[in-house]
């Protein structure tokens, strides 16, 4: 596994709660979905693992990570 693949597993998958089953998913991603600034969560399906996630489509992350591209719009602390 290169080192971009461990990042993106770690971001995709090992920081997330693993749900089993979609609709297991889908009844916390109702609940978190009326928390505000989370509107745009989806749940997805783990290239890393057999579960589901719920997450940030990409452009909708809340923060950035160690590691993760800038995106533009967004500053750092020097």
């Amino acid at each position: 596994m290169t080192p971009a693949e461990a990042r993106d597993q770690d971001i995709s998958c090992r920081t997330k709660v693993a749900y089993a089953t979609h609709s297991e998913a889908k009844r916390h991603w109702k609940r978190l979905r009326r928390q505000p600034g989370r509107q745009h969560l989806e749940i997805y399906k783990c290239r890393h693992c057999p579960n589901y996630h719920i997450g940030n489509p990409p452009g909708h992350q809340t923060y950035r990570r160690a590691g993760s591209p800038y995106t533009p719009g967004r500053h750092t602390a020097a």
